[in-house]
């Protein structure tokens, strides 16, 4: 999936996702579904929206840093 992005009338819940690898998780987020970055907050969180708005997602590593992988890997 080359040059993939969330179409514009897409409409998601204002969420908040605890990640332990805040690189990997935009890996996914970004680079393979398409959500736009908006915004980082130092390497702790990073804000990622569909079509322009301020954020959709936030994802954080505020308290889950180096967690565990899950037990289902992206690769």
């Amino acid at each position: 999936m080359d040059n993939y992005s969330i179409p514009a009338q897409t409409r998601i819940g204002h969420i908040h996702l605890k990640v332990a690898d805040l690189d990997r998780s935009l890996g996914f987020y970004r680079d393979l579904l398409g959500f736009e970055l908006t915004q980082m907050y130092g390497d702790q969180a990073a804000f990622i929206s569909a079509g322009g708005y301020h954020h959709h997602i936030g994802l954080n590593t505020w308290n889950s840093k180096n967690a565990p992988l899950s037990t289902y890997p992206m690769e």
